[in-house]
């Protein structure tokens, strides 16, 4: 599924960008499979930003004195580095199989466009940073990270660190449009090319792995939510059943669940 939204996308910069059944499959299953991968990179930061009083706000327009600035722009760049070091020495703790689809990832689309050489680490970054590592980071509770809801302060902190962590891997800099930002470009500069390291590293798993039995989760809640993902991309998936016929499968046992669900919702009443 992968490999048929790579096929249809013209533009690198939209790659995986948009919610379709491709994406939203990758984000369940980035969900269940990678809380280990986020207790060890951004669980710390996230519990020293709730638990500190300092805020990490930079926006003059939300700052009651611009003095406030300097205190708070050297409180953002001290999480940014921890967090970008617990990252980077997380490597072994992403679930095998996650960094073996990063592997086919990088290989599909440097196919597809062989003389963009920055797009083999796009297409990484977009899953890791953009669909699993920021969402947890702004909203540690639904990733079953926090039990807390967070303050208004460390709500905006949490922002302010994803959106700085999201520049950073997709490698750009902040520029005039949010001027007040840019005391970050020196983190990001300093940083890019471990981020290319750290990116490459993720997706070195060129052999598919073995079923990792140690997994433990919620089967029950995972199967609820595929039939739901089901269900809400049905279209799709008829699309797509007449050039994998294993599909029709899928949407027979989907229309199954739901006439089950249906049934069972209506004895309950």
């Amino acid at each position: 599924m992968n490999n048929r939204e790579i096929d249809l996308e013209e533009e690198t910069s939209t790659l995986f960008r948009t919610t379709s059944l491709t994406t939203t499959l990758m984000d369940q299953y980035m969900r269940s499979t990678g809380h280990e991968f986020l207790k060890h990179t951004v669980y710390d930061s996230i519990i020293r930003v709730m638990d500190g009083r300092q805020s990490c706000e930079l926006n003059p327009s939300k700052l009651d004195s611009p003095s406030e600035a300097c205190a708070n722009a050297e409180h953002l760049l001290s999480v940014l580095d921890s967090i970008v070091e617990s990252i980077f020495s997380s490597v072994e703790h992403c679930c095998r199989t996650l960094r073996y689809i990063c592997h086919c990832l990088q290989k599909k689309v440097s196919s597809k466009w062989p003389h963009d050489p920055m797009v083999k680490t796009r297409v990484v970054s977009g899953f890791i940073f953009l669909r699993l590592l920021c969402p947890a980071i702004l909203n540690p509770r639904q990733f079953n990270l926090i039990s807390d809801t967070p303050s208004e302060t460390a709500s905006r902190s949490l922002i302010l660190v994803a959106k700085c962590l999201q520049n950073l891997a997709n490698l750009v800099e902040f520029g005039a449009k949010e001027p007040w930002m840019e005391v970050v470009n020196p983190f990001i500069l300093k940083n890019k090319n471990r981020m290319i390291r750290f990116l490459d590293e993720i997706a070195n798993v060129p052999e598919k792995p073995e079923p990792d039995d140690t997994f433990v989760g919620d089967p029950a809640r995972d199967l609820a939510t595929l039939h739901h993902i089901c269900v809400m991309h049905k279209d799709d998936l008829l699309a797509q059943s007449t050039e994998k016929p294993i599909l029709k499968k899928v949407i027979t046992v989907t229309d199954m669940l739901s006439k089950h669900r249906q049934h069972y919702m209506d004895n309950a009443r």
